[in-house]
Formats: structure tokens, C-alpha cells, sequence
């Protein structure tokens, strides 16, 4: 109730202080994060009108979620928040050419020994959200939500950069290679086997396959 009264009356300073209070007392209260994390990258974040003060405030929501996730080691939830957050706030932002370019140029997103063409909110979102498949896979996590949007995530992240190429003019080869990558990726996700609400376990790419023999 503090930190909402704060954001309405605009103290951003007590607001992080009582937010820095909250998460000392429920480290591992995984909803603190989330709604917290969310509130500084897309409610914050709008009541500002220089993009460069939005921007300010997306980060402070991100490094927010990334300390919940020190917090709480191969957790899927805050590792694919993670992922969201990077990817459609800074990509799907009215302001995301903005936001893009600020994030290419952010040293504090990028080890040094990233490739500046790799320095893109899409491609670091969806390390994010394989992260969050592989404390599902490899370390018997449940997964944030249904399967089949948390493993289309990761391809689709891709397919969004190769779309944003174009909106940054960049077109021949390298966009092709993009889009190649992503439809592999894509059909990789077909072919991975889902969990059903049945009791039973599907590939997407069998569909057309069943509803022939199905119909025979």
C-alpha cells in the first residue's frame, strides 16, 4: 500500500526505498517481484515524457527482476519474466526505436566480449527465456503458465528480430540468415513434445499427420 502511494504521488524516491523494504522482508515471495518488477518498467516508467527518463526507469524494473532472480536461483517464472520484460517492453514500446538504440549502447546490459550486432533487447531476451526452459528441462522446475507459450517464447523472439531488422534497414543476407534461423527455431518448437491438460504428450508438427490418419 506504501509503494502504490508513492507511485500516485509521484516520491520516487520513497517509492524505491519501500520497494528495497518489501524484498528484504519476502526475498522469496516470487509476486513482489514479478508485480514490482512490472510496476517500475510499465507503469513507472510512462509518467515521464522524455524517453530517455522511460528508459531510466524499464532499467530500474529489469535490475529489479534480476536481483529476485539472485534471490531465487533457476527460478523459471523470473527467469522468462526476465525475458518478457527485455524483449516486448523494449521492443513493443511506442518509443522502441528509442529504447533499442539506448539498449544497444548500454554498457550495462552487455559483457564486453558481446558483438555489437548481438547487443539487441530480442536476442538477449530470449537467453533469458532459455534459461527459463532449461531450469524446466534440466532442473525439474514447473514452467511460468502453459507450455506452449513458454517454449513459443524463445523462437519467437527470434522471428522479432529478424522482423525488427527491417524496421532498422537492415535487409539482403544477414536478414535472411535471421529469418532461416528463426524458422529452424520454429520447427524445433514443433517438433518439441508438450504436456497436455489430456494426460497425454503432443508435437505440434504431427497435427496434419493425425487429422489423416484421424479421417482414414
Amino acid at each position: 500500500n506504501k509503494a502504490n502511494e508513492y507511485k500516485k504521488t509521484e516520491n520516487w524516491e520513497k517509492l524505491s526505498a519501500t520497494l528495497e523494504q518489501i524484498t528484504k522482508l519476502q526475498p522469496n515471495f516470487l509476486t513482489v517481484w514479478e508485480f514490482q518488477g512490472w510496476n517500475l518498467a510499465y507503469n513507472v516508467s510512462v509518467e515521464f515524457d522524455n524517453y530517455h527518463d522511460r528508459y531510466y526507469w524499464v532499467k530500474r524494473g529489469i535490475n529489479f527482476l534480476e536481483e529476485g532472480n539472485r534471490y531465487n536461483e533457476d527460478e523459471p517464472r523470473l527467469l522468462w519474466y526476465l525475458g518478457w520484460v527485455y524483449a516486448q517492453k523494449i521492443g513493443r514500446a511506442d518509443e522502441h526505436k528509442e529504447f533499442r538504440v539506448l539498449f544497444k549502447d548500454d554498457d550495462d546490459f552487455h559483457p564486453p566480449d558481446r558483438p555489437r550486432d548481438e547487443r539487441d533487447n530480442w536476442l538477449v531476451g530470449r537467453q533469458w527465456f532459455l534459461k527459463a526452459e532449461n531450469a524446466v528441462v534440466n532442473k525439474g522446475k514447473e514452467p511460468r503458465g502453459g507450455p506452449l507459450i513458454f517454449h513459443s517464447t524463445p523462437p519467437m523472439a527470434l522471428m522479432n528480430f529478424a522482423d525488427a531488422m527491417g524496421d532498422d534497414g537492415i535487409h539482403g543476407e544477414i536478414a535472411r540468415q535471421a529469418w532461416k534461423n528463426a524458422a529452424r527455431a520454429w520447427r524445433d518448437y514443433g517438433s518439441r513434445e508438450l504436456a497436455t491438460s489430456f494426460n497425454v504428450r503432443i508435437r505440434l508438427n504431427d497435427e496434419k499427420r493425425l487429422r489423416e490418419q484421424a479421417k482414414e
